[in-house]
């Protein structure tokens, strides 16, 4: 097949094993990040149009859900995240049947889990938010749009999941062209709820429910057009029991990774809950500047994970040492960028989300001082990103799920401490010591897993096709079907990973 052919059948995608490790990470990357900006200014839209039609109690209702909701979504995001690495193995071994056996799968297990997830969801919201100590006058605001949320999460699951899937074989540009759509559709409804219809926060939350499942389908249709090799049939749905479990052997433990970090988070919440209302607007409001920037570091190792997916499936471990190398430096550079941008903007930013009536010096000197003890460190968050996407790439979710129980311990631990001294500067330290528990465990471990593959110094190894791998079953399934064929390395390619 002509270079030319197999570009016309890959659309779209990019092709991970081949090129400049760097260059393919950012031209992967940079759609990502800017989709990701689009969503962040339209979540500024959002809030802004919550905090100024609805008033400060509103806006800080709608923010005390933020744990309880990454809680639950976060683990419906990590369960795709953790399906699509394997689509994004079988896409660098080549193995279509397993690409189209992979996404089937991927929709079972996801309408069933994410549908009993629902039921639950909704009936623990009230005792959750009771036992995080909500104030009374937030309370209400803070039920009515997180059951809405969970209410239609199916939606926001299958969305993720298509998105997931566009990127793991190597096409970031079109979700990100339905992302837009996707804000844009949802920033009118918000107006349109919100400000004309006055269905306060629920409002919003439907708003975001219903561009979602538009979302979903849009993306869905897109897929089954474009991408012939995604295109499952009826074989592809049999019950089995052994696919299922290689699904979700790495999908569970990225979305438990997710929900147990968000424990900590709510730890943290409940030790936030007990500061004076001024201090609670002011994190909120901060931490949503703060997460526009770790949005950039999150989505940038979303792209290494894909990049080291692809490779670790067609044996390129050598240039998954290269990219890991040449992505280092790239993220500390860009940590230290963006942690100068948001303490020099805070200001300005903090005002968009705070009605002038709720203005107050000591709102702004709160989120000042949250963005000091976040931005600062923000290389922290950027090698526990790289360290934990890399490990997911190669199949190594148990570890990132070890770390994230790490995290969740320096979590809980600083909120008690900040209850104990009612310290508002140690609980906008929960982030930055939970960031160092978690890459007290993510780089000893990916360092130990990358000397498996490759030596981390010194010339390249003669043979590394005799190395022991553990990968699940995903390239044993392959190989034992004769979809595997042994990945060739051109010499412009040995070149780049010798120079790296």
């Amino acid at each position: 097949m002509t270079e030319a052919t197999t570009e016309k059948r890959r659309g779209r995608a990019i092709d991970f094993t081949q090129g400049y490790p760097l260059k393919c990470i950012l031209i992967f990357m940079l759609p990502m990040i800017f989709g990701n900006f689009v969503q962040q200014l339209y979540s500024f839209v959002d809030t802004a149009i919550v905090g100024q039609a609805l008033g400060a109690a509103a806006l800080t209702g709608v923010g005390a859900t933020g744990s309880l909701s990454f809680m639950i979504l976060g683990f419906v995001s990590g369960l795709s995240g953790g399906f699509s690495v394997i689509i994004s193995q079988r896409r660098g071994a080549n193995d279509e049947d397993g690409m189209k056996n992979s996404f089937a799968t991927g929709i079972i297990l996801t309408l069933f889990i994410v549908s009993a997830l629902t039921v639950v969801a909704i009936f623990i919201t009230k005792p959750m938010l009771t036992a995080m100590q909500t104030k009374p006058e937030f309370f209400d605001y803070s039920v009515d749009y997180i059951t809405t949320i969970f209410a239609g999460m199916l939606l926001s699951a299958f969305s993720n999941l298509f998105g997931s899937t566009l990127r793991a074989i190597g096409d970031s540009k079109v979700p990100l062209y339905f992302l837009i759509a996707s804000c844009f559709l949802n920033a009118g409804m918000d107006a349109l709820f919100v400000i004309a219809f006055g269905m306060g926060v629920r409002g919003a939350a439907l708003a975001t429910v219903l561009a979602n499942g538009l979302t979903a389908v849009a993306t869905f249709v897109y897929l089954w057009i474009r991408y012939p090799a995604l295109r499952f049939n009826r074989s592809h749905f049999k019950p089995n029991l052994k696919n299922y479990g290689t699904h979700l052997r790495l999908g569970f433990p990225m979305a438990l990774q997710m929900s147990v970090v968000s424990i900590g988070m709510i730890f943290g919440q409940t030790a936030l809950n007990t500061m004076e209302p001024t201090a609670i607007t002011a994190y909120i409001a901060a931490s949503r500047i703060d997460g526009i920037a770790t949005s950039v570091i999150n989505n940038a190792a979303a792209a290494l994970s894909v990049f080291v997916g692809q490779n670790y499936g067609a044996k390129r471990y050598d240039r998954i040492k290269s990219g890991i190398k040449q992505y280092a430096l790239f993220i500390v550079i860009a940590s230290l960028v963006l942690g100068g941008v948001v303490l020099a903007l805070n200001r300005p930013l903090v005002m968009v989300f705070i009605s002038r009536a709720d203005r107050t010096q000591q709102i702004f000197d709160y989120a000042f001082l949250y963005a000091m003890c976040n931005s600062l460190f923000y290389v922290l968050l950027g090698t526990l990103c790289m360290s934990r996407s890399s490990l997911q790439g190669m199949g190594r979710g148990t570890t990132a799920l070890i770390s994230a129980a790490m995290e969740v311990g320096m979590r809980v631990w600083i909120a008690f401490i900040a209850m104990h001294y009612g310290s508002f500067i140690i609980v906008c330290l929960n982030n930055t010591f939970s960031w160092t528990g978690a890459n007290l465990v993510l780089v000893p471990s990916l360092l130990i897993v990358l000397s498996k593959y490759i030596p981390l110094f010194g010339k390249k190894r003669k043979s590394p096709s005799f190395v022991d791998f553990q990968q699940d079953d995903i390239i044993a399934e392959s190989a034992a079907t004769g979809d595997l064929a042994p990945s060739e390395t051109s010499e412009r390619d040995a070149a780049e990973n010798h120079d790296a």
